[in-house]
């Protein structure tokens, strides 16, 4: 990942970044190489609520959100 991907996301000119990697599964004892692709970056968080500033985050459920 670069780090003007990451810009890109925190800044909201890209929604989301995806990764595709190779990794082993087993199954049955059998084992097998699968491609995967996950999101990786995402500019939607359902367990932060995000400050005016668009940077800074605090945790659903504090105190300080309930007034």
């Amino acid at each position: 990942m670069r780090h003007e991907q990451f810009l890109n996301v925190l800044r909201k000119t890209t929604t989301h970044t995806k990764a595709t990697f190779r990794t082993f599964r087993s199954t049955n004892h059998v084992l097998n190489t699968v491609e995967l692709t996950k999101l990786r970056l995402s500019t939607f968080d359902d367990k932060r609520y995000i400050l005016d500033d668009g940077v800074c985050t605090l945790a659903y459920g504090l105190r300080s959100l309930r007034k």
